[in-house]
């Protein structure tokens, strides 16, 4: 799916899914387009960060269609109504006073339309159930962060990481599987960079703490290889990079903290 094509799934889920009727807040209404815990308490916070993605798309879309010499008018009103729709100063409106616009047939053409105009940038979906497995994990991981005895620096450490990649996968409805490569690269380099003080940190750890950290590399090198499986453009190129391949070698530190 490429951009317009996500755009397009949001759009329609926006419209179909179904919330517990029209009098639900927009803010409950994009959780559960964006698939998030609606009684979550950090709920709010998590649906601004994916609508802040779908808008920065909606202007990654605009510039690619401008570019090949789109007009504006051509976008019009999908384009713009999407925009007010997603605008975090309505999240507390109701639904039901902003379904008419939205639900109008004439905002999916442009989208439907720039779909097909952009179809050589489709890269693979993610299943959901692939999706629900990586979250699981991350919470998997963050329950054995918290329970392990371990050096606050490590503990910090690890959590950072997950916080980086657990926001890649909120807004990849949104943004595909660009940040989560951009995710991954910095939790490689963060590993690079402070790479002497975790192995001095790892070196007089717990059993248990080790464990986590290899685990947390386990975790981040399937993610990067989920992630090389989804980036058709890049895996066509002259010559193709891998994430896998490229934090591999900083992953292997982490699995080889294990304890034999």
């Amino acid at each position: 799916m490429n951009s317009a094509g996500r755009l397009l799934e949001i759009y329609v889920r926006l419209l179909n899914i179904n919330s517990g009727g029209n009098d639900v807040s927009m803010t409950k209404r994009w959780a559960q387009v964006f698939d998030l815990p609606t009684e979550d308490p950090t709920i709010e916070d998590d649906v601004v960060t994916c609508l802040q993605a779908l808008r920065a798309e909606l202007d990654l879309l605009k510039a690619k269609l401008e570019a090949r010499g789109v007009s504006d008018s051509l976008l019009q009103p999908g384009f713009a109504r999407l925009r007010h729709i997603s605008s975090t100063a309505i999240l507390n409106s109701g639904w039901s006073g902003n379904r008419e616009d939205a639900a109008r047939p004439e905002n999916r053409i442009p989208f439907m339309w720039a779909n097909w105009v952009l179809r050589d940038e489709d890269e693979d979906d993610m299943p959901a159930n692939e999706m629900a497995q990586l979250r699981a994990e991350l919470d998997s991981l963050e329950k054995s962060l918290s329970e392990t005895d371990m050096s606050p620096y490590l503990r910090g450490f690890v959590q950072r990481q997950v916080d980086t990649i657990r926001t890649a996968l909120k807004v990849y409805q949104a943004q595909g599987v660009k940040p989560i490569e951009t995710a991954l690269q910095q939790v490689a380099g963060a590993y690079i960079v402070e790479r002497p003080r975790i192995e001095a940190e790892n070196a007089k750890a717990s059993e248990p703490a080790r464990s986590v950290l290899a685990r947390a590399g386990t975790i981040i090198e399937k993610i990067a290889k989920v992630a090389d499986n989804l980036d058709k453009i890049k895996k066509a190129g002259e010559g193709a990079y891998t994430i896998a391949a490229t934090i591999g070698p900083a992953m292997l530190h982490w699995v080889q903290s294990a304890p034999k």
